[in-house]
């Protein structure tokens, strides 16, 4: 099961967090019981451990599915709010590969007009190789142009078909709007929502940075690939611009 980047950064920092938390209790045990100065290397290491630990992570285990489909159930009959609907969908089609009744739940709800709903849809569309239909939904709904995540994923959309100029327009659209409003939409604590919003923003930065890549303008595919990567604690998560040609007077190294 593939959930996206922005889901597993989210997961990959409490795996950190939880690890640190042991750590510092460890280290606060060590200080106590011994000296500050062999407290402070047991932090130090644990630290760095952890967040070894959490670059080398690649994949978290999901509950059991009967457990989870139990969840779902209970859930979906006390809230349909878009967010829970979207979520639903979602377990289904990643979780379970029921891709149909992913799709047919959300178009259900389509009448609703919610981003969320249009935008989850519309990545279930992508990933099913249904790009041109995945924006002829996304385009029919009237916040297509005012909400990041829709614009944002109507640009993944627009790259997968080859519309890269129209594509570069999205993402920088989206990143503006961005600045402005929290997304996605999530009913999760603070903090889980800030750090979604910071690895949507840096996913952002990186697709449109491919796409400059595409359009072989390589000084803004850096700039975007170095923005997102600034965003972004997981160094495994980090983009470069791909490597040119020496001689080409568009040089871009692939590293920095």
């Amino acid at each position: 099961m593939r959930y996206d980047p922005e889901i597993i950064y989210v997961q990959k920092l409490y795996f950190f967090l939880f690890l640190t938390t042991l750590t510092t209790l460890a280290a606060g045990i060590i200080l106590w019981k011994f000296d500050w100065h062999t407290g402070l290397y047991v932090l130090a290491g644990g630290l760095g451990i952890s967040y070894a630990a959490m670059v080398l992570k690649k994949n978290f285990n999901p509950p059991e599915k009967k457990t989870t489909a139990k969840r779902m159930a209970h859930t979906i009959s006390q809230d349909t709010s878009s967010l829970t609907i979207a979520r639903f969908a979602c377990q289904l089609y990643y979780y379970f590969h029921e891709s149909n009744q992913a799709i047919s739940l959300l178009e259900q709800f389509l009448p609703n007009h919610d981003p969320l709903i249009y935008t989850t849809l519309g990545d279930i569309l992508l990933k099913e190789g249904k790009a041109k239909r995945a924006l002829y939904i996304l385009r029919d709904n009237p916040y297509a142009l005012v909400d990041p995540l829709m614009l944002a994923t109507q640009g993944r959309v627009l790259k997968q078909i080859g519309k890269i100029p129209e594509a570069v327009r999205m993402f920088e659209r989206s990143l503006h709007l961005s600045r402005q409003v929290n997304f996605p939409k999530s009913s999760s604590n603070w903090f889980t929502q800030k750090m979604l919003t910071i690895s949507y923003i840096a996913n952002i930065h990186h697709k449109l940075a491919d796409c400059y890549v595409i359009l072989n303008d390589f000084k803004q595919a850096k700039k975007h690939f170095r923005a997102g990567n600034r965003l972004l604690l997981d160094i495994s998560l980090w983009r470069h611009c791909p490597a040119v040609h020496i001689d080409s007077t568009k040089n871009c190294k692939n590293t920095y």
